[in-house]
């Protein structure tokens, strides 16, 4: 809250706004206890007096009642018909775009028709009717505002609502066992904030301009109640006369709806972290050599398990997916995929883009897009995921099943430290206490081999490198110590030596720890550096599996003869973790499928 005050102050145009609302509440509040003049009582004699004669600063109208005193008494109804409207319009967008966009699709589709119709009504002309029906009263012009304005505020912020559950750190949050609600009331509003505000800092200034039209107009509060439009209705007749008496109140209310705009676009501002600065100091240093997680405190209490230990068969297998298919309406996207991982197995998953590689791993956790189907079947230690209630699925992610993902950037909430987003799969799995929490994010900030880890908690996802941010996507995904990581291309988006020192931690941490891993990706001499066994996909069908060294030796299938090719093409060659040499590729070895020589081409790409 500090932070966003500082911003607030610093930022020019946000400070006016921030005087002018001042000002107005000022007045409205100073208006109850003390005005110069009872602003009800008319005094004949006193009639058209000047500004700044006989103790009238703002001079008198035509029944002699003192301007500065209305304007004060004005002010009260002023805020109250904007804050008033400002919540009812809150509360009736928030409502309308939750339901558009959470509810089921013939729900949804009847509040975006709701929307429209009321859209086609302007804010003024409903009040108007609302107070020929109910009466002039300042719940009538807060009520028709509130409304009409609700609904713009619904149609805004539904589009936010759909964009912001769209993306990557909201996906992040659901692997890591947010549920539905949590993830909505901790992730999805806050980063909706910024246009709320502006929303209903715009609902702010329509109030106040309606209220004054509809006073104006004489549809407003009836006498003795006192309010800008009333004063602008009582001194229309004379203005010819006198122009100093529409002056007042037409520079209160402009000023008004200017200070609720300035001071909405600079609240937009000042709570977004990427506007506001770091509130750390400078950004975090880039880069780190592989070698600086070695050393390190190691995080929990088990040591190392041998790799043979590790990818050696369990007597049941870990991960069971048996003829998985995924839809879109009629489309077929993934096929009868089928495949098995034991406990500490390493399986790499790859294909060219569209060949269904990353809906395979999204299904395994639940966490595919809105509109796509699964059928068949998908086991975690022989229980059941598909068909699984969200709440159930909701504790294995995180806990049990856990994601890495390729863009670290767009995974991590901009409006979040680093220090807490480690800290909320603890929270939320192993119900630790804040500050144990915090302990915990700041051993796996060190684990993972961040630089400055104390100073890296403390600093915004934009702050980081693009290293950087991958090794805290690494250190949310293994904080529970889940069974299976499923690393959905994490290295596409660095450059080669960050991708070197991203799979040797991910390659150290998961044998630590006895985690089984499936690494999807579409580069071969990745794959070749962290899996035991690798599976290849293509047009949504795994077309070959098999241990790595015997698929790399002797492949079956012409397309993944191509694939080896291509990587040849491009210079691969196994890492140190891989096996010591390629064999060359056999020139006749037999092909179960079909295949085009173009798609070679699209391989590599």
């Amino acid at each position: 809250m500090s932070g966003i005050l500082r911003a607030l102050l610093r930022h020019r145009s946000g400070l006016l706004g921030l005087v002018l609302v001042s000002v107005l509440v000022a007045a409205a509040a100073v208006s109850w206890v003390w005005t110069p003049y009872d602003p009800t009582t008319t005094d004949l004699k006193a009639r058209w007096v000047l500004p700044f004669r006989d103790g009238h600063v703002l001079g008198t109208d035509m029944l002699g009642r003192d301007q500065l005193s209305l304007l004060l008494v004005g002010a009260r109804e002023t805020l109250a018909v904007a804050l008033l409207a400002t919540a009812i319009a809150a509360a009736v967008g928030l409502l309308m775009a939750g339901a558009a966009a959470l509810a089921p699709r013939w729900i949804s589709a009847s509040v975006v028709q709701l929307v429209d119709v009321v859209i086609a009504f302007p804010a003024l002309l409903t009040a108007m009717v609302l107070a020929a029906v109910f009466g002039g009263s300042l719940w009538t012009a807060a009520s028709a505002v509130g409304i009409a304005s609700g609904v713009h505020v619904a149609r805004v912020t539904r589009l936010e609502i759909e964009r912001v559950r769209g993306t990557d750190y909201v996906l992040a949050a659901t692997a890591s066992g947010s549920g539905t609600w949590r993830t909505m009331r901790r992730h999805v509003l806050p980063n909706i904030a910024p246009t709320l505000i502006v929303q209903l800092s715009l609902v702010m200034a329509v109030a106040t301009l309606t209220e004054a039209s509809l006073s104006y107009l004489g549809y407003g509060s009836p006498s003795p109640a006192v309010s800008w439009g009333r004063m602008l209705h009582d001194q229309q007749p004379y203005i010819e006369a006198r122009p100093l008496l529409v002056v007042w109140p037409g520079i209160a209310v402009a000023l008004t709806v200017l200070g609720f705009n300035l001071l909405g676009d600079a609240l937009r501002d000042a709570t977004d972290p990427r506007l506001r600065g770091s509130g750390v100091g400078s950004a975090a240093p880039g880069g780190v050599p592989e070698s600086a997680a070695e050393g390190l405190p190691k995080h929990g209490s088990a040591a190392a398990v041998p790799v043979a230990a590790v990818a050696a068969p369990a007597s049941a297998p870990l991960l069971t997916v048996t003829d998985l298919t995924i839809r879109v309406g009629a489309r077929i996207l993934v096929d009868g995929v089928s495949l098995s991982l034991a406990a500490g197995e390493r399986l790499g998953l790859i294909g060219e883009s569209g060949s269904g590689k990353s809906l395979t791993s999204l299904a395994v956790p639940g966490l595919l897009p809105e509109g796509l189907t699964a059928s068949g079947s998908i086991r975690i230690d022989g229980v059941e995921l598909l068909g699984r209630p969200e709440r159930q699925l909701a504790g294995i992610r995180g806990e049990r099943v856990a994601m890495v993902f390729q863009e670290p950037l767009t995974a991590l909430d901009p409006l979040w430290r680093i220090g807490r987003q480690i800290a909320e799969p603890l929270r939320l799995h192993r119900g630790l206490t804040r500050r144990q929490a915090d302990e915990e994010a700041l051993r796996l900030a060190r684990r993972v081999g961040l630089p400055d880890p104390e100073h890296i908690v403390r600093a915004w996802p934009h702050q980081l490198s693009g290293g950087q941010r991958q090794r805290v996507g690494i250190a949310i995904a293994l904080a529970c110590r889940p069974a299976l990581l499923i690393a959905d291309e994490p290295t596409t988006a660095l450059d080669a030596t960050v991708q070197r020192e991203i799979l040797a931690l991910l390659d150290e941490l998961t044998r630590e720890q006895g985690t089984a891993l499936i690494f999807v990706t579409h580069d071969l001499a990745v794959v070749a550096s962290v899996a035991d066994r690798i599976a290849v996909m293509r047009r949504g069908r795994i077309v070959e599996h098999g241990p790595l060294g015997e698929v790399l030796a002797s492949p079956r299938e012409a397309y993944t003869r191509s694939l080896l090719a291509a990587a040849r093409a491009t210079s691969f060659t196994p890492s140190p973790a891989s096996p010591s040499a390629v064999p060359p590729i056999p020139p006749s070895a037999p092909s179960a499928e079909p295949f085009e020589p173009s798609l070679a081409t699209e391989a590599t790409t």
